[in-house]
C-alpha cells in the first residue's frame, strides 16, 4: 500500500516532521549491481568514520522513517521491544524519548553497541549475531524493529522465522544498492513477494528520503505468523 502525503500528515506523523518526509509512488528501478554481506570488522571501521552515527536522531537522514514508525509502536501500544540491528543506539533514543521503557537492542558490532550505550543508557544492548543470539527465545517482548538490516545479510529469511509467532513487526528496507548491500527492492512488489508470506495484515509503505528523491525506504509492518 503506497501512501500519498496528505495520509502521512493526517495520521502518521507530528507536525514537526511533516517538512521533513514526502511519500513516493511508482519509482523507476535501479540498474546498478548489489554488494556483499560484510563481517562485523566493516561496520566497526565504519563507526568510526561517520559522523552520522554519533549525532543526535533528530538530525539523522533516517529520522522521518524511525518517526513513522515510533508512531506506529506507539499506537498498537508496544509493551516490550526488540531491535535487531540496533547500530549506534540512535533510533532507541528515540524509542526512549516517546516513552517506551522496556526494551532491548542487538548489533554484532562491539564498537556500535558501545556507541548505543553511551546514547542510550537507560536501555540494554547484546553484542550479539541475530543469526545465532538466543534473544528470540528468551527475551520478552511484543515487537520487533528492524531498520535498514534485512538488507544486508543473506539469511534474511531466517532471522524473520526465528521471530516469535504474534509478535508485530516493524522494518525497512532500501530501493538502492550498496557495498554492504546483498538486495534492493525496485518496488512495493518486489518487498511483498519476499517477505507477506510471513506475516498476517502484513502492509508496505513508500517513504522518500529528504536528500535524494530518488532514495525510497519501503517500511514494512505486520504480525508475525
Amino acid at each position: 500500500m503506497m501512501m500519498k502525503l496528505k495520509t502521512v500528515t493526517k495520521e502518521l506523523l507530528p507536525p514537526i516532521v511533516l517538512k521533513l518526509i514526502k511519500s513516493f509512488r511508482n519509482s523507476q528501478p535501479i540498474k546498478y549491481e548489489n554488494g556483499s554481506e560484510q563481517t562485523y570488522e566493516y561496520y566497526e571501521n565504519k563507526s568510526r568514520e561517520l559522523d552520522s552515527w554519533r549525532i543526535h536522531y533528530s538530525k539523522s537522514e533516517y529520522y522521518p522513517l524511525w518517526s513513522v514508525i515510533v508512531d506506529r509502536i506507539q499506537r498498537v501500544d508496544t509493551k516490550s521491544l526488540l531491535e535487531i540491528g540496533c547500530g549506534s543506539g540512535q533510533l532507541a533514543a528515540l524509542i526512549r524519548d516517546k516513552g517506551i521503557t522496556k526494551y532491548i537492542g542487538l548489533d554484532f558490532s562491539p564498537n556500535l553497541i558501545a556507541l548505543a550505550r553511551k546514547a542510550c543508557p537507560e536501555f540494554d544492548f547484546v553484542i550479539a549475531n541475530a543469526l545465532e543470539t538466543d534473544l528470540f527465545y528468551t527475551h520478552d517482548y511484543d515487537t520487533v524493529v528492524t531498520t535498514e538490516f534485512l538488507e544486508h545479510v543473506e539469511r534474511d529469511i531466517e532471522v524473520i522465522e526465528n521471530i516469535r509467532k504474534g509478535t508485530r513487526f516493524y522494518g525497512s528496507v532500501p530501493n538502492f544498492p550498496w557495498i554492504s548491500h546483498v538486495r534492493y527492492f525496485n518496488s512495493v512488489q518486489e518487498v511483498y513477494d519476499r517477505y507477506a508470506q510471513y506475516f498476517d495484515s502484513f502492509r508496505v509503505d513508500t517513504l522518500l528520503s529528504i536528500h535524494n528523491n530518488s532514495t525510497v525506504y519501503y517500511l514494512l509492518e505486520g504480525v508475525k505468523s
